[in-house]
């Protein structure tokens, strides 16, 4: 913000949870704008990173509301769409944003936006109501009294953790945010992140697959707990230094599919185990007597040496642990190729 008289002011923690708090604090830098008579007040939310031309393309709009994108903490999708008289949100496709300047009844969170003080001066504030959320009904209520608010889809934030802004050009992969992932942590978490499809009490994880006499996990105790499943990671590509998974795949029925997300959200190394699936072995129910019949996928060595080939931007090793014991348990370990 060169050139600009400005005040960066950052809000202490708040006395309430969740949204509440976070309305509080956003009506705490509205106070501050007003005590300091500044022009604008610029709302920037901790976990989203700006573009450094940023601040200019949104004054450039001059407009009483200007707000960038950023995408979604799930999905690479925009928070972005069209308000209704019913404050309801029409979101529109990444596509129908990116480099657009989008007018009318528009919305796009509150992730990077810069409000003018005669906005302020009118009295509109930051409210919560539980079936809305703050930045809707700041929007409505803007658009609703006359100002007139645009968003700037070429001013793209980063939203951490999942989608930090590129620190070295387009060209470039983002380092990762987290050394490793763990993906179907059970009451076994090793992740920096730890994800898992059932945090309920599951037959996954029960010594007895006929009955659910497994416990739920302890997820305020797990670092970083996800709900997700393992074919759909929730997270950009090479979010992740490492990628582990432990007695997962033989549950999947798309074991492949689980390798390829491994491969996408790895940024350079992949390590999955897993029970010895080997036709001379007994296997699932006729291994266990109706007490595993989740074992839905019969992983051998063989099959990941076949498997393996269709991910040729990694070298791979397949092998036993003899450690465990018999029949073993297969240990499949990957490194990406072209890393300096």
């Amino acid at each position: 913000m060169a050139g600009v008289d400005h005040e960066v002011f950052v809000t202490p923690p708040q006395g309430k949870p969740s949204w509440p708090g976070v309305v509080d604090a956003q009506n705490m830098l509205v106070e501050r704008a007003l005590v300091g008579k500044f022009d604008y007040l610029w709302l920037v939310q901790a976990d989203v990173q700006v573009p450094e031309d940023g601040f200019v393309k949104l004054f450039g709009l001059d407009v009483d509301v200007a707000q960038g994108v950023a995408p979604k903490h799930y999905c690479r999708d925009f928070i972005c769409g069209f308000l209704d008289a019913d404050k309801k949100v029409w979101y529109l496709p990444r596509n129908a944003v990116e480099g657009m300047v989008l007018s009318g009844w528009v919305f796009a969170g509150l992730s990077c936006t810069l409000i003018r003080r005669r906005v302020l001066k009118a009295g509109i504030r930051f409210e919560f109501q539980s079936a809305v959320g703050e930045d809707i009904l700041f929007m409505y209520a803007v658009q609703s009294q006359g100002f007139v608010a645009k968003v700037h889809g070429s001013v793209v934030c980063g939203h951490l953790p999942e989608w930090p802004l590129l620190s070295h050009g387009a060209d470039k992969r983002c380092e990762p945010f987290f050394e490793k992932l763990d993906v179907g942590c059970g009451h076994r978490p090793t992740g920096d992140v730890n994800v898992d499809l059932f945090p309920e009490p599951s037959a996954h994880r029960a010594s007895d697959q006929r009955v659910n006499d497994d416990v739920a996990l302890h997820v305020r105790e797990i670092p970083n707990f996800v709900v997700a499943d393992a074919l759909h990671l929730p997270f950009r590509e090479r979010s992740f230094v490492r990628v582990y998974s432990w007695h997962l795949i033989e549950h999947l029925e798309n074991p492949e599919g689980f390798l390829e997300e491994s491969c996408r959200v790895a940024a350079e190394e992949i390590e999955v185990r897993c029970p010895n699936g080997d036709p001379a072995w007994a296997y699932g129910v006729a291994a266990y007597g109706e007490t595993k019949p989740l074992h839905v996928s019969r992983m051998t060595c063989e099959r990941f040496e076949r498997d393996l080939k269709a991910f040729p931007g990694w070298d791979w090793n397949v092998s036993f642990d003899f450690s465990q014991s018999e029949p073993w348990e297969i240990v499949v370990k990957g490194w990406r190729k072209g890393l300096a």
